[in-house]
């Protein structure tokens, strides 16, 4: 089987690995991320209209796995991260960031992009987790992707922060084979894992009610900072271009024997805005 995923996984840059959560566990964690994003965001009392159009397509709080022991298990469950790593084909990764995505009911599409431009690794055995804590179908936000743009190892910047994205343009500059999206079906308990060079986008969500999504982004152990672009998981550290990106900021997710305590220090007051957001971790005494 595993055979299988890993043969799919390099043919399309995508794959879902159904019932890798037992209905409890995932009833147990859709509590415990609603409580931390209703602890998160408590300061945060706009409606979805007032919020800008990035923000409107989904609800993001980064580094849930620092905040609460319980999403830490979440985040850096051994199942979860050895199918990571063998999909990777390496022996160990790292942690690049956790986060919750929460599509609200009336939320908008999410704009088509790939990852890895987001992030400031040089080398691109990246992957990311996309665990939902609901049913996902086309009516509240599926994850689609465009099959085999992972092959294209062009990192393409495409601003999904400032509003809608050109349909057009991203086709052009996106140098994709071709235009099909995947959409993918996806019950709670099913794992849906992405390469971090393949396109992808979700759809508006039009149901009543939110969907809520836990994801955690993973790289190979031994990968460098590439270039100064800022990043908390790199700058937080201190690490420099050239340097290897590892700090109790990324520790190891596998394999490990234990999860890892939460960092040592606090992210800087120069982003208090961030934090009363939600978007951060929140101060803790040490």
């Amino acid at each position: 089987m595993l055979n299988d995923l890993k043969k799919r996984f390099n043919e399309d840059g995508f794959i879902v690995v159904r019932d890798v959560f037992k209905p409890s566990e995932i009833e147990f964690y859709r509590e415990v991320v609603q409580e931390a994003i209703k602890e998160r965001k408590q300061l945060d009392l706009r409606q979805l209209e007032d919020k800008s159009k990035y923000e409107q397509s989904f609800t993001q709080c980064q580094n849930l796995w620092e905040d609460y022991p319980e999403i830490r298990k979440l985040t850096f469950d051994q199942r979860i991260c050895k199918i990571a790593a063998e999909l990777l084909d390496v022996k160990a990764i790292r942690i690049w960031h956790d986060q919750a995505l929460v599509k609200e009911a009336g939320g908008r599409e999410t704009d088509p992009h790939h990852d890895q431009p987001y992030w400031p690794i040089k080398e691109t055995n990246t992957i990311t987790a996309w665990i939902p804590l609901c049913d996902v179908d086309s009516t509240n936000g599926q994850l689609g992707f465009y099959p085999g743009s992972h092959k294209n190892r062009n990192k393409q910047f495409i601003n999904i922060f400032s509003g809608n994205v050109d349909e057009e343009e991203f086709l052009e500059s996106s140098n994709l084979s071709s235009s099909e999206v995947c959409y993918q079906e996806l019950k709670a308990g099913d794992v849906s894992f992405h390469h971090g060079l393949t396109f992808h986008r979700a759809k508006p969500n039009t149901s009543p009610s939110e969907r809520i999504v836990h994801t955690a982004i993973f790289f190979e152990d031994g990968s460098t900072r590439g270039d100064s672009q800022f990043h908390f998981s790199v700058d937080r550290p201190n690490i420099k271009i050239g340097e290897k990106i590892e700090s109790d900021i990324t520790p190891l997710a596998y394999p490990i024997q234990k999860t890892p305590d939460r960092p040592l220090n606090n992210i800087s007051d120069d982003f208090i805005g961030y934090k009363m957001l939600g978007l951060l971790p929140k101060d803790q005494n040490n």
